[in-house]
């Protein structure tokens, strides 16, 4: 019987020993699901998403744009749609801060539309800006951004239900301080929509990139009473 009993102890703390074997496995698993959720998750409300453009500002502004296409409409710029990407965000009117520098778009799904750029459907340059990643959030709305190519679809949607379509004809990474913030976010020949991102390192105590992701991309005209020009529900 003794022999039995100390059989059970022994069974029981290696039970013992084997549970608590569990239990920090899955505290492990747990931490490194954290880790892996955080990566990339650095951005925060006070990460800038484009530049400081004091300087294209304070020069005299540009003749206004030509329409493009069919006439444009006046209602509020509402949503950007990437299928590509899987991208379909609500946007929000943003302009520049005291110094200049384009203010970001509040949260990590929200994009930015500048309204010193063009609106779209009026000609010249719609530009917008968006994170890459957020904190406590991983991924954000342009995370996959860089993945876009030539010819690929972007749409701006109007209140109203108008649709602007647009395909990708660059794509090109620039360093944050010394960007020519005129080419990018200046007047376009032809009505082009300019996405903006972060890229490359981040610095933990500015708790900002130190480069730019540009995409830009060009209005498909279509003849009026098309859905992409006269407003598709989808």
């Amino acid at each position: 019987m003794a022999g039995g009993s100390n059989w059970s102890r022994l069974s029981l703390a290696m039970m013992g020993a084997g549970f608590a074997a569990l239990v920090a496995a899955a505290v492990l698993f747990t931490l490194q699901l954290v880790g892996v959720s955080d990566v990339g998750g650095k951005s925060g409300p006070d990460t800038g998403t484009a530049f400081n453009a004091a300087k294209f500002l304070e020069a005299p502004p540009p003749p206004p744009p030509t329409p493009t296409g069919v006439p444009p409409s006046d209602a509020p710029v509402v949503r950007l749609v990437i299928p590509k990407i899987r991208v379909d965000a609500p946007v929000q009117v943003k302009s520049v801060d005291p110094d200049g520098v384009m203010q970001a778009p509040d949260g990590p799904w929200n994009v930015a539309w500048y309204d010193f750029s063009s609106k779209p459907g009026f000609g010249g340059n719609v530009v917008f800006s968006g994170h890459v990643d957020y904190h406590n959030v991983g991924p954000a709305v342009f995370w996959d951004l860089g993945d876009l190519e030539t010819d690929d679809v972007i749409e701006v949607r109007l209140e109203d239900g108008t649709a602007y379509r647009y395909r990708v004809v660059a794509k090109e990474a620039f360093d944050a301080s010394s960007a020519p913030i005129e080419r990018i976010v200046g007047p376009t020949p032809v009505e082009s929509v300019t996405i903006i991102t972060c890229t490359g390192t981040f610095d933990a105590s500015t708790r900002q990139y130190d480069r730019r992701l540009v995409v830009r991309a060009e209005r498909v005209v279509e003849p009026a009473g098309e859905p992409s020009a006269a407003g598709a529900g989808s």
